[in-house]
């Protein structure tokens, strides 16, 4: 999914942006939005573009929102429920089978720690501010 970013500041290693609403009127999901509610959003430079306050960033987020929500919420609900099960299968006391649903519940997080540094947002395109002199 890509999405258009304006450039707010940018330092050494960061690049902070907030999203362009200007296409926001004619959308469908005007309203419904996401990225509504998003006021900054900070990615990381790349060293081979020169990109300064103004500019216009498309942005591939590579990831939808449905998926990004399921991951964070979703799937740690999902291994904790299923140790406290296991753990209540075999016939563990209730403590240790909470202890396992904690513990699986961590792994939830490991995997997203992970996942999210799969899918980072990369820089597509960008179209420079033609500013009026």
């Amino acid at each position: 999914m890509k999405e258009v970013f304006k450039v707010l500041r940018v330092d050494d290693k960061y690049i902070y942006v907030e999203k362009d609403m200007a296409a926001c009127g004619s959308c469908q999901l005007s309203g419904s939005c996401s990225f509504k509610n998003v006021a900054e959003v900070r990615l990381e430079k790349k060293k081979e573009l020169e990109i300064l306050p103004g500019d216009l960033l498309v942005v591939d987020m590579k990831i939808r929102p449905a998926m990004v929500a399921f991951l964070i919420y979703g799937l740690p609900l999902i291994f904790l429920i299923f140790g406290i099960g296991l753990g209540t299968f075999l016939n563990f006391s209730e403590y240790v089978s909470f202890a396992i649903g904690i513990s699986l519940m961590s792994v939830a997080f490991l995997i997203n720690f992970f996942i999210d540094k799969k899918f980072k947002p990369e820089i597509v395109d960008v179209k420079r501010n033609q500013g009026v002199i």
